[in-house]
């Protein structure tokens, strides 16, 4: 076989595992939204901001720096675009999807 041909073989047969790999999507999570999983933990859902709230915040944060979105949610109240939010138990965190504007309540 000539080198020009089995180069190209090479580079159809690489071209085509590339193409066909699966994409590796995000490890699925149990995380629940924070408004649901909050009764369970003696929050009043209240007290958590809502869809409306936490994507004024993120828009706010977005424009006063110039388009850079906000490392974590403790930036967004540690800059005063979100009030405090009340403390969890021991072993959860808040986390902030800034994509999908969602607050949920995690595992450390």
């Amino acid at each position: 076989m000539k080198p020009f041909k089995l180069a190209g073989w090479t580079c159809l047969v690489c071209l085509t595992l590339v193409a066909c790999r699966r994409s590796k999507s995000a490890p699925a999570t149990n995380a629940v939204p924070a408004s649901e999983s909050a009764a369970a933990l003696g929050i009043q859902p209240s007290a958590l901001p809502d869809h409306k709230t936490l994507y004024a915040a993120i828009n706010k944060y977005m424009g006063a720096n110039q388009g850079r979105a906000a490392k974590n949610l403790d930036e967004l109240v540690e800059k005063g675009f979100l009030k405090p939010l009340p403390p969890l138990p021991s072993g959860k965190r808040y986390d902030l999807d800034q994509r999908s504007v969602t607050l949920t309540i995690v595992d450390k």
